[in-house]
């Protein structure tokens, strides 16, 4: 089984680089459409599970995520990822399917591989949305761990809400329903 280890910061990439943490671009800046879809009975939802559709720079992607374990002091869930011959395609098999977008969001993102100081790599997504930049470590525990250690942060900086669940605050804030996170 596959699984994700992240955690989000509201922090640029040159916080990175004055950490001492080597950043090369592995995938350079591209935009993102992403849809989130569940059926009527919204049994992906209430199991805390999602079923995403991306389309990335005309790339396709399908990805199921798992309900968030609750043992990390960093995001962790199960992850299984397959790459898509077209997108919108996809959408169009799973609405005959009985499986409808929900939520849309869009963000521009660069992704990057770290090399931190130990010579252990980690990816870093660099993210641009509609409510705000982000940085995405990702890894195994002990090199996210090494990198936050290098930006002399804590545990009360991370951010190990979804996309989703900022939005809604964004809206919750805003004294709004939850909207799509659309430029």
């Amino acid at each position: 089984m596959s699984h994700e280890i992240e955690v989000k910061l509201k922090l640029s990439v040159q916080a990175l680089i004055d950490a001492g943490l080597r950043l090369d671009v592995e995938t350079p800046r591209h935009f993102e459409e992403n849809w989130l879809l569940d059926n009527e009975a919204k049994q992906l939802g209430e199991k805390w599970s999602i079923l995403r559709v991306r389309d990335a720079g005309g790339k396709g992607f399908l990805t199921f995520k798992g309900k968030s374990e609750t043992n990390s002091q960093f995001k962790r869930r199960e992850e299984i990822e397959t790459e898509l011959g077209n997108a919108q395609q996809a959408l169009e098999i799973f609405a005959r399917l009985g499986f409808t977008k929900w939520f849309h969001y869009q963000k521009y993102r660069t992704v990057y591989q770290a090399i931190l100081p130990s010579g252990n790599h980690l990816h870093v997504m660099a993210d641009e949305t509609p409510i705000g930049d982000f940085l995405e470590l990702e890894g195994e525990e002990l090199n996210i761990l090494e990198a936050v250690r290098c930006l002399k942060i804590t545990p009360q900086d991370y951010i190990l809400d979804s996309y989703l669940a900022l939005q809604l605050a964004h809206c919750q804030a805003q004294g709004k329903a939850l909207e799509a996170m659309i430029f």
